[in-house]
């Protein structure tokens, strides 16, 4: 007893000490300010029945009783008005197989075990919110092992406990993806998307956008991945029916165009027959609006391409000053209607840049063709070709109406362009698909106005090739 009073003393657990019939010899000083009691007078040879509650009394008699049995005894249990959580071990004190005491040591744990059920209810409400989502999520640990799956991971996946690296129901051949694709996450702490064919639970193949990210500990390691696996099979034949919608139409609107372009021009040739001044006006004006519309189709098929990712930029070495005096040569024709001439300024330069010469060259005759368009008639058009340092600079500056800042800062949007203002038509996407190209080229495209009735349109690109990538 004196062992046990000096061991005590200073501890902060409940311990008390009982003999072999379960009445108390001494209790700790923790335990005594815990149920009020002021000196051990007041509990020596006393029970469970005379200190506790009766539903008190019951439980911690069950464990008195196994201790006598010579069992130890390890649980947590509540007590007291406030319910609190302890964590108790009764031992029986033995000597030549009899039990000459009972040692009761108890710790409140009430803080972490409503912790812990704080943390089970989140637990409860995340899963249930998962489960609910139309989306299959699972959770890995570094070897590859599922943690957990969502409802709809097990019921579509067929994720399974014997399964470990590779948990996907799908051909033996995605098995190194897919570990190559964790390995990835891991090591390199990123997240990755990746789309692919996937087998299903039923046996039915279908498309997957699969979305992994790298989970973190308190000390930013990575610990496990957390990945998301969407079902895109609608949005794969949506996008193919699109795909084939866009093909037919504008073969179906090209074709008759060019055929109207080249009869247009067996006409003007007079090989059938000669014109009168005012036949051929009609005709070349005819000719006009087909080669419009000819390059209208064109504009909108490579918008629809670079929208969609599907261009691929094909880079080679480039003359720009070639391409600019092919570009001016081009517009000749409009050029001549509203008398405007050309100034190019630094055109000496021998400049060889890196890009795709056949959408760059589209860049330069749409914003050419713009300036062309909105300018004065009679006025000049000032083109300047600089580099400055990593970067190679087109500007193409006009004589035309001041545009204010708000239609200059969505003047690049689809669909938008300035010409309602003056009366003019336009389809406003000649600007929107010249942008595309030059971000395609990790370029800048440039727009200024100013009150002087001067317009700066024009793109900045890198000097040094860069890596030709699908868009």
């Amino acid at each position: 007893e004196q062992l046990i009073r000096t061991i005590c003393k200073s501890s902060n657990n409940i311990i008390t000490y009982r003999d072999f019939n379960g009445k108390y010899i001494y209790a700790n000083q923790t335990f005594m300010d815990i149920f009020n009691l002021k000196n051990e007078d007041e509990i020596k040879g006393k029970t469970e029945k005379d200190l506790f509650s009766k539903e008190d009394m019951i439980l911690l008699k069950e464990l008195t009783e196994k201790a006598l049995n010579r069992q130890v005894v390890k649980k947590i249990i509540q007590l007291g008005i406030n319910k609190n959580y302890y964590d108790v071990l009764v031992t029986p004190l033995i000597i030549t197989d009899d039990v000459f005491g009972i040692i009761t040591i108890a710790q409140n744990i009430t803080e972490s075990e409503k912790l812990k059920k704080k943390v089970a209810e989140n637990e409860k409400r995340l899963t249930s919110i998962l489960n609910s989502m139309p989306i299959a999520t699972y959770l890995k640990d570094l070897k590859g092992n599922v943690l957990y799956e969502n409802a709809m991971a097990e019921k579509f996946l067929g994720f399974t406990n014997e399964d470990t690296a590779n948990k996907w129901k799908y051909k033996q051949r995605h098995s190194q993806e897919v570990k190559d694709e964790d390995i990835f996450v891991i090591q390199n702490a990123e997240c990755i998307s990746v789309e692919r064919r996937i087998t299903l639970k039923n046996e039915d193949t279908r498309w997957f956008n699969v979305t992994k990210c790298p989970i973190f500990d308190e000390e930013q390691n990575v610990v496990g991945i957390c990945a998301v696996a969407r079902d895109i099979e609608l949005e794969k034949e949506a996008y193919e029916q699109r795909e084939t919608y866009v093909a037919t139409l504008t073969h179906d609107l090209k074709t008759p165009t060019i055929a109207q372009i080249k009869a247009l021009d067996i006409l003007l040739s007079q090989d059938l027959g000669s014109l009168t001044k005012d036949q051929k006006d009609l005709l070349k004006m005819t000719k006009d609006s087909c080669e419009y519309m000819y390059d209208m189709i064109s504009t909108l098929l490579s918008t629809y391409k670079y929208e969609n990712g599907d261009y691929k930029l094909n880079y080679e070495d480039c003359n720009i000053n070639d391409l600019i005096s092919e570009s001016c040569d081009e517009l000749e024709t409009l050029l001549q209607e509203k008398n405007i001439k050309v100034h190019i300024a630094n055109l000496h330069q021998n400049q060889i840049i890196q890009c795709d010469k056949i959408q760059i060259q589209r860049v330069i005759i749409n914003i050419l063709s713009n300036a062309i368009y909105y300018a004065y008639e009679n006025s000049e058009i000032l083109l300047t070709i600089e580099s400055q340092q990593r970067d190679f600079v087109v500007k193409i500056e006009n004589s035309s109406h001041y545009i204010n800042p708000t239609l200059m800062a969505n003047i690049f949007k689809k669909y938008v362009s300035h010409a309602d203002k003056f009366n003019k038509i336009g389809a406003g996407l000649g600007l929107y698909l010249a942008k595309q190209i030059i971000d395609a080229h990790k370029g800048q495209i440039i727009a200024e106005s100013f009150e002087d009735n001067r317009n700066i349109f024009g793109f900045k690109l890198p000097v040094t090739k860069l890596s030709s990538k699908t868009l």
